[in-house]
């Protein structure tokens, strides 16, 4: 049997792609065994010759064995495509990566994800709404995945964790180099919250602009399925959701104001047919077969009362956009102090949600 360092060290070495790569583990029972069996034509194919070959994976093999040793060490964890907790939709991918890095608890290979991304600049409204669909989500027990970048991605991962939910990161750094103190922050909930931060690159590894596409296969591809909330028409969630589409995973996307940049490519991916429209998070679930009828769903709505008849009248008023507490208060002809107090009941029941400058949005 290939051993875990063999196998990584194989994948450090740089010498072969992954699919050569599972090639050789997978017709051999070890690299010595391989090395006896395999003509020199074929090591030359795979390897450019022998020679080249044993001095580049004796190099890799002390590499290997240092990243197994960080590993130990920081309670990190290193998958290879063959361990039995390595995700099962990820196997079936054209190119999934053969090791993997983690960082917290990989939860049963055949669990169900959906991943959400979008811009990093996103509306009120794109936060709103991963928050949103990302709660619904976990309350019916599914993995939301992201990528950790700001905006859309963090929106979802911060509101399944609030929602007692987990969550992947799938970041394009070693796990070791996440630079910012906000996404480690985050990463530290992911963790304590029972999720994952995994990574395809190995330990000491810079994030660098090519790494993101690479890691965006990953996001697709260990999800049933992929929500785009917010994109413009070359972000990169337009690349996660080409992926999806590719992998035959269903995608998902917000529909938005035409005139916004923010909405031109969600509303493309609609138009062009390689996205189904996402209204709810229920016709989501309905339509993979997650759920088959309302009395499985788990939905966040809020049916509790909404209050006396003034409360109500606010509720009614305050909608999808925001809205300053003095239209309001012009509007209903209530008194700031009073609707202050009123706006901060609804607000503590979960049916609106206060924003920087005293402007009010439903929940």
């Amino acid at each position: 049997m290939w051993t875990k360092e063999e196998t990584v060290a194989l994948y450090l070495s740089k010498t072969v792609s992954q699919t050569k790569l599972r090639k050789v583990i997978e017709t051999s029972d070890s690299l010595e065994a391989y090395l006896e069996m395999a003509s020199k034509s074929e090591l030359k194919d795979l390897f450019n010759d022998k020679i080249n070959f044993m001095q580049k994976i004796g190099e890799a093999r002390a590499e290997a064995q240092r990243q197994l040793e960080f590993a130990e060490k920081g309670s990190y964890r290193v998958l290879t495509f063959w361990d039995s907790e390595y995700p099962t939709l990820l196997q079936k991918i054209q190119y999934p990566p053969c090791v993997l890095f983690c960082k917290g608890t990989l939860q049963p290979p055949d669990s169900v994800s959906i991943s959400i991304v979008g811009t990093r600049k996103c509306t009120t409204y794109g936060k709103l709404m991963s928050e949103k669909f990302a709660q619904t989500f976990v309350q019916n027990n599914i993995i939301v995945t992201s990528g950790l970048a700001y905006g859309i991605d963090l929106a979802s991962h911060l509101a399944a964790v609030k929602a007692n939910g987990i969550t992947y990161a799938i970041i394009a750094s070693g796990l070791d180099c996440i630079t910012s103190s906000q996404t480690r922050k985050v990463t530290d909930k992911i963790i304590e919250n029972n999720g994952a931060i995994i990574s395809e690159y190995k330990f000491g590894t810079k994030a660098l602009p090519n790494y993101f596409p690479q890691r965006n296969r990953i996001i697709s591809g260990i999800s049933v399925a992929t929500l785009i909330i917010e994109s413009d028409i070359k972000g990169g969630a337009m690349i996660t959701a080409r992926f999806a589409f590719d992998q035959n995973r269903a995608v998902f996307a917000l529909p938005g104001n035409i005139n916004s940049p923010k909405s031109q490519g969600t509303n493309f991916l609609i138009k062009q047919d390689i996205a189904k429209i996402a209204i709810s998070a229920e016709d989501i679930l309905t339509e993979l077969g997650i759920v088959t009828d309302n009395l499985e769903f788990k939905g966040s709505k809020n049916h509790k009362p909404v209050g006396d008849e003034i409360d109500q009248k606010i509720f009614d008023f305050i909608l999808d956009e925001p809205m300053h507490i003095d239209v309001v208060s012009t509007e209903l002809h209530i008194d700031v102090p009073e609707l202050l107090v009123r706006l901060l009941n609804l607000e503590f029941n979960g049916f609106i949600k206060q924003l920087p400058g005293k402007f009010y949005i439903r929940s």
